[in-house]
């Protein structure tokens, strides 16, 4: 993923390569999305920002 940052006086290339994955990319304009900067940081995370949940999670027994 690429993407350009304004940092007030000039712009930041950002890169990510995904390594286990990839991203839902939106095909419309209605699927599309402005997020701020807390989401893009949840994004490059991994995580989606526009649709966080939390998981229920149930370990193994160890026997």
């Amino acid at each position: 993923m690429k993407g350009l940052l304004w940092m007030g006086n000039g712009f930041l290339l950002l890169y990510k390569r995904f390594e286990d994955g990839s991203l839902t990319w939106p095909r419309t304009i209605q699927e599309a999305a402005d997020i701020t900067e807390e989401q893009f940081r949840l994004l490059m995370l991994g995580f989606n920002p526009l649709d966080l949940k939390i998981k229920e999670v149930h370990p193994a027994k160890v026997f």
